[in-house]
């Protein structure tokens, strides 16, 4: 599936393994985004709003999910935002394709994410996700 950004001069593609084609690798590129403040506000909120277009073509191309938040209670705390998870890795993953963009860069190559959980009181997460971007040797 491809998804053209509005904010992308080019497609970048990223990949959680290698390529099969010749790249010199520019450097590391890194996001990182969570859902801490009242009611899942936060740094995610604004991010969902940045990439709204491109959370909406997921749903519609069952990518991703069209659930809302569930507020009900999970071992006596508030279980809120988990269900944002699919929201903030595609949004992250935009913002690796868009760093890699700014250096230069074709695709970024060995992808990959840790999503922390903080259960204490309200539940938050926080996703960090990182990779190499590389630049295409023709």
């Amino acid at each position: 599936m491809t998804i053209k950004i509005n904010q992308m001069k080019k497609e970048i593609k990223v990949t959680t393994g290698d390529i099969k084609r010749n790249y010199e690798i520019l450097g590391p590129v890194f996001f990182q985004t969570n859902n801490k403040g009242l009611f899942g506000g936060g740094p995610l909120k604004d991010l969902k709003k940045k990439h709204a277009d491109l959370i909406n073509q997921l749903k519609a191309d069952g990518q991703s999910s069209d659930t809302k938040a569930d507020w009900g209670f999970l071992i006596g705390e508030w279980n809120a935002g988990q269900n944002d998870f699919d929201a903030a890795f595609f949004c992250a993953t935009q913002e690796l394709r868009l760093r890699a963009e700014k250096m230069g860069g074709d695709a970024v190559v060995f992808m990959s994410q840790d999503i922390d959980l903080d259960t204490n009181g309200f539940a938050h997460f926080y996703l960090q996700m990182y990779g190499t971007a590389v630049k295409y040797i023709d």
